[in-house]
């Protein structure tokens, strides 16, 4: 399946099932070498690599050709989402590309590099709830992402250059839309956390948020399956105040609506990120740490490999904690990949 494709297209995948490795597999590999249990797996499954799986390679600065021979000798095919043109609108569908795998982690660092900045702006008002960047305020954090979102509009329109005039005319409007949408977005963030933080320099919004309504790992992590997630809601439930207008699972794991663009589809693979995420803000085994950076980083990581693997038959994944947490959000969505915790190892 080619990702250049229309979404009518799209072939309908029908090779062997697909297999979706987390990080710390494929680093089990680089490490030891593939060995009888990737035999296994290859025999098995197809197995596939998002994205999300080239950007943790290249940060792994000195080992990337290790990671990508690894990949290769796996047989490994891309899982990209597809987007839909024009607009750039991400969909419920993905696709599966066999490609070499050096191309492709060329091609993704390309990219990259013209949407670092914006990524990493996106990300920080993210860190700074997590406990990160004390000494700055939203507000200063709200400045900087106005400002990357603006250099991406530009460069769209830069490109726009060389279309006909009626396609440069659709962009032109287009951006204009999203970046006042955005605009619009952070100011009602801000305005809202404004009235309960007047000050949010030396706010650490993970931590605030458990002590305002008194639960945390020491509560949650005692709630096995199954249901977790209506298990969490139940002990939540009757510590929220009433100001919190909050009165459904639904609505308190923000999955009734795309809460970015409330006029769009809100496809299962975006409630995923939601939901994780929302796990980690509570404490139900959650990533420690995600106030220093490299933390943070290996966290939203883990989330993104949360959200692609959805679209795979089966997830692997050495850490016990990423495990929990997918399995309980994978349960209450009815997504039917098979999430399986590896405890193989190596003499």
């Amino acid at each position: 399946m080619q990702s250049e494709m229309s979404m009518d297209s799209i072939p309908k995948y029908s090779g062997k099932p697909t297999l979706y490795l987390d990080q710390n597999i494929l680093d089990l590999f680089v490490k030891n070498g593939v060995g009888s249990f990737g035999q296994e797996l290859i025999d098995k499954f197809q197995i596939v690599y998002s994205d999300e799986t080239l950007k943790e390679i290249r940060r792994s600065t000195g080992y990337e050709n290790d990671f990508l021979n690894v990949l290769k000798e796996l047989g490994s095919y891309h899982l990209k989402i597809a987007i839909e043109q024009p607009g750039f609108i991400i969909t419920d569908k993905a696709t599966i590309t066999c490609r070499d795998v050096f191309e492709a982690f060329e091609v993704y660092c390309s990219n990259d590099n013209e949407h670092e900045n914006i990524e990493s702006s996106m990300n920080q008002w993210l860190f700074k709830f997590s406990g990160g960047r004390m000494g700055d305020s939203i507000s200063d954090i709200h400045e900087e992402q106005l400002s990357a979102f603006a250099q991406l509009m530009d460069g769209m329109l830069e490109k726009a250059d060389e279309l006909p005039v009626g396609m440069r005319s659709q962009i032109k409007k287009y951006s204009e839309l999203i970046m006042e949408q955005y605009k619009s977005t952070l100011h009602e963030l801000e305005n809202t956390i404004s009235k309960d933080i007047p000050d949010t320099t030396e706010w650490n919004g993970i931590k605030s948020y458990r002590e305002s309504v008194g639960i945390g790992p020491k509560e949650l992590n005692n709630i096995e399956p199954p249901k977790v997630i209506e298990k969490i809601w139940d002990a939540v439930s009757v510590k929220l105040p009433e100001s919190a207008h909050i009165n459904s699972l639904e609505d308190f794991f923000q999955i009734r609506i795309n809460p970015i663009y409330p006029d769009r589809p809100y496809h299962l693979h975006q409630k995923i990120t939601g939901m994780y995420n929302m796990l980690n803000t509570l404490g139900y085994f959650p990533d420690s740490k995600v106030h220093k950076e490299r933390r943070f980083i290996a966290a939203m990581s883990d989330n993104s490999h949360a959200s692609m693997a959805s679209f795979c038959n089966v997830l692997l994944s050495r850490d016990e904690n990423f495990v929990r947490k997918v399995r309980a959000v994978y349960e209450y969505l009815a997504v039917p990949t098979e999430v399986r915790l590896v405890t193989v190892s190596y003499a």
